[in-house]
């Protein structure tokens, strides 16, 4: 599963080639990637995870269901989907406002995280510049990227219609649920399921960082699954940590 290429040289691989080449062929993807680092691909990245999360505030939200007035004339009342009642607009603009942290801390997570893999990765007698690790531990994270595309698909399908029907036209019924929706989503079993799928992608993660490093810092197999093993840990600990 670790055999490296035959060839020393690969062809060269577009941003999109090796963000799926990582999944489907991480052995002279990586190669590839140690002889022409990018930045673009990581920050891409980013970039998809922040339209990744946004979408799945929107499929969280279109689990609750409001009141909305179905006849003016009457001023009769009845139910809808959130994010197609009058109401939704709010849902949707959150969700676009909220990209921006999701960026910010993407940028985090790559700069801090590729300082430590570099330093982890010189200690070890690693031969690569920055711009290497930065695009090694950046293309790495998409298993984390398709889990959470699979959690769309589980809050989607799986995940059980909040309770009670929410009045969002009371602004102070608004501050009162909120707290609750979010308790309600985030200690369901779906979303447990959600964070052991994503440990796994991080345990995925590990082992492309293998092929990653091995490539780009010159350096054993061995050395290379070691140092893999020491990101992996700290990713998952971090990960659970601010979850």
């Amino acid at each position: 599963m670790l055999k490296r290429p035959e060839s020393p040289e690969v062809k060269f691989m577009g941003t999109g080639e090796r963000m799926w080449g990582v999944i489907r062929r991480p052995a002279a993807t990586y190669r590839d990637i140690g002889q022409r680092p990018d930045a673009a691909g990581p920050f891409m990245i980013i970039l998809i995870n922040a339209l990744i999360i946004a979408g799945l505030f929107l499929s969280l939200s279109s689990k609750i269901t409001t009141y909305v007035v179905v006849n003016a004339t009457s001023g009769q009342i009845g139910e809808a989907n959130l994010l197609l009642s009058p109401q939704g607009g709010t849902s949707w603009l959150v969700a676009l406002v909220g990209m921006m942290p999701s960026l910010m801390i993407g940028l985090i997570y790559l700069v801090v995280g590729t300082a430590f893999a570099h330093f982890a990765f010189k200690l070890t007698g690693g031969t690569g510049g920055k711009m290497k690790t930065l695009s090694i531990v950046g293309y790495s994270m998409m298993p984390v990227i398709l889990v959470r595309l699979v959690a769309i698909l589980f809050v989607l399908v799986a995940l059980p219609p909040y309770p009670t029907v929410v009045d969002f036209s009371n602004p102070g019924s608004l501050a009162t649920i909120t707290p609750l929706v979010i308790d309600w989503a985030y200690t369901s079993n779906i979303w447990f399921t959600i964070d052991i799928l994503t440990t796994g992608a991080f345990l995925w993660t590990g082992y492309l960082l293998i092929f990653g490093i091995r490539e780009a810092h010159d350096t054993s197999t061995v050395w290379a699954t070691l140092v893999a093993i020491a990101c992996v840990i700290v990713l998952v600990w971090t990960f659970w940590q601010v979850h």
